[in-house]
């Protein structure tokens, strides 16, 4: 083989290697961060987000309304089992409910709010985890409250 096919086959494949390189360095940086986020946002629910809506059902207990936090390892939120017909003052409640949630794609941490006896949600934000405090998640549950019980 001539010396000028060799150096030629040399350069084509050079610059392939560094696009699979380049192109496996990027992937392992997404890869990375994907993991720091999900650790991130795992902490935030469980330090942040989970202890404000268990404060939240608390409150809503002492009151008399049946609010819980249910265990789920992907998400947290808050249920507050009540229907159109038991704020009305009589009936069986459904499930309207105040849901945060991670978002991997998006790294940012989504909350969802259900306000009928539906299923299903909308997402009513999405925040990334440093804007994420006490005051935001308890201004959300106090939104869903007004909405369930008609001063909103």
């Amino acid at each position: 083989m001539s010396k000028d096919i060799e150096q030629e086959l040399d350069v084509i494949l050079a610059r392939h290697q560094a696009r699979v390189t380049q192109s496996r360095s990027e992937t392992a940086e997404k890869s990375a961060a994907a993991n720091d986020f999900a650790q991130a946002a795992a902490v935030c629910l469980a330090s942040t987000i989970r202890p404000v809506l268990e404060e939240m059902a608390q409150a809503l207990n002492a009151r008399g309304v049946a609010a819980r936090v249910p265990a789920d390892g992907t998400d947290v939120r808050i249920d507050i089992p009540v229907s159109r017909l038991a704020r009305l003052g009589y009936g069986f409640g459904g499930y309207p409910y105040l849901r945060a949630k991670p978002d991997r794609e998006t790294q940012r941490i989504l909350f969802e709010r259900n306000t009928s006896d539906a299923h299903g949600g909308n997402v009513i934000g999405d925040y990334s985890i440093a804007e994420i405090d006490a005051a935001l998640v308890k201004s959300m549950v106090m939104d869903l409250v007004r909405r369930l019980y008609g001063s909103g």
